[in-house]
């Protein structure tokens, strides 16, 4: 007898065939972590059409309202990757693009290595019969440990976070990056919040470090309603130190705007002195049918640790 578990986990197999390897780059040169501060964004890149590399050339050049001598963290969701790794032909698992104006996309190795930075990729999904990929990533110069994939549970598209340690001001931290589903199952679109709620509670199980910073596209329709918000808070994870709700009404750009992103910590041993999150606009008025290329804000934090 097929149930539908099985069903659903048949289709999850074919999602994870469908994809290329991970990808782990160590480029930048080692430096000793004196840094008591750091830069972290969280950004969904829209499967690489973000002009990251602008981003990192703003932020090194002051245009972002913030100091540009802290290393940067970068937690990206719906990072693009292209390589020989991915299948050459599809099988049907994938996502589609529903696009209808054309835009560069930008390779998330190629960037690294024009940066010269470290990078953490895992791919969740294919995109569509293009033999590439799209997933989270880490990309910073400051040293990180092995990734950590965590595949979260399946409900409309395969979906991988991931984890590394690095450390700042001598203090390890977990830094994470996280994409959650925006619906349900097929056929259960309504059963998106629970959805959600057991993606959030498996990924927060893994997670035991006391100090961590999550970058995520929650996609949480109903805010701090859900049930994932809720795992979340239980866990200690906070907007900020001290804690800010943060004040803007979307950072999804496009019909219907939301608020679905979120730069978190959490900060159980104290670490975090201060941790302010903020919403990056490329126009002052919020116009424009894109952020820096992309259909989400960034969001950037200024994050201190106590040495």
């Amino acid at each position: 007898m097929i149930t539908r578990s099985s069903g659903l986990e048949a289709r999850l197999a074919g999602w994870r065939r469908n994809v290329g390897g991970a990808v782990e780059l160590d480029l930048a040169p080692p430096r000793a972590p004196t840094s008591a501060a750091i830069t972290a964004i969280s950004w969904n890149v829209w499967i690489g059409r973000g002009r990251v590399l602008e981003l990192v050339e703003r932020y090194a050049a002051g245009e972002l309202g913030v100091p540009s001598g802290p290393p940067l963290v970068l937690l990206l969701q719906e990072a693009y990757r292209r390589d020989d790794s991915v299948p050459e032909r599809s099988n049907g698992f994938a996502a589609r693009d529903l696009v209808d104006r054309p835009a560069p996309r930008h390779d998330i190795v190629d960037i690294a290595r024009h940066l010269g930075w470290n990078l953490r990729y895992v791919p969740s999904m294919r995109n569509g019969p293009e033999r590439s990929d799209r997933g989270n990533a880490i990309l910073t110069p400051l040293p990180l440990g092995p990734a950590v994939a965590t595949e979260l549970p399946f409900a409309l598209q395969r979906r991988v976070a991931i984890s590394a340690l690095t450390t700042i001001a001598g203090r390890p931290v977990r830094l994470v990056s996280a994409h959650l589903d925006p619906r349900g199952p097929v056929g259960y679109k309504w059963l998106g919040a629970a959805a959600r709620a057991r993606q959030a509670a498996h990924l927060l199980a893994g997670l035991e470090d006391p100090t961590v910073i999550l970058g995520a596209d929650l996609n949480i329709g109903r805010g701090r309603a859900e049930g994932a918000w809720r795992r979340l808070a239980e866990q200690g994870f906070e907007f900020g130190v001290p804690p800010v709700p943060p004040t803007w009404r979307h950072t999804f750009h496009s019909l219907p705007r939301l608020v679905i992103d979120y730069l978190l910590v959490r900060n159980r041993e104290g670490h975090i002195r201060s941790s302010r999150v903020r919403r990056l606009d490329e126009d002052p008025r919020d116009r424009g049918r894109s952020v820096f290329g992309s259909d989400h804000h960034p969001l950037l934090a200024e994050i201190e640790v106590a040495s």
